[in-house]
């Protein structure tokens, strides 16, 4: 008699880790589905840490780009906030007019003096920053 009820033990157990394991690989299915990385039938499927890797890899850059461009922004704010106190009129002009990236700064700044201006270094997200001279 206690060999079938641990018979049946053993057998729930195993089903539930069954489920908890196909539970597992489906979500790390999904995950691959929305990280980029090559999708085509002739590349392997990434591991299971490779995935999760990736993963943590690919939300630490999208966070550093997002803090770039909240940087970006509060200094074209700042910039514009200082031309609209000023030139009042020039001030209400360029926000009217759409051209919010031109407001505070010196017309011969170089781009990565201007990206060192509002983040101490030249932008990862600059183009003209970033290439070889």
């Amino acid at each position: 008699k206690k060999s079938k009820e641990q018979k049946a033990l053993r057998l729930n157990i195993n089903a539930r880790e069954r489920r908890r394991m196909h539970d597992l690989n489906d979500a790390l299915d999904e995950l691959r589905a929305v990280i980029p990385y090559a999708h085509s039938p002739s590349v392997r499927k990434l591991s299971k840490i490779a995935t999760l890797l990736l993963a943590k890899n690919y939300i630490l850059m999208q966070a550093q780009a997002l803090e770039e461009m909240r940087r970006l922004v509060a200094y074209l704010n700042q910039g514009q906030a200082t031309a609209a106190a000023l030139h009042p009129a020039l001030g209400a002009y360029e926000q009217a007019a759409g051209y919010p990236f031109s407001a505070g700064l010196p017309p011969a700044t170089s781009c990565p003096e201007k990206c060192a201006i509002f983040n101490s270094v030249s932008s990862s997200l600059c183009k003209q920053c970033t290439e070889k001279p």
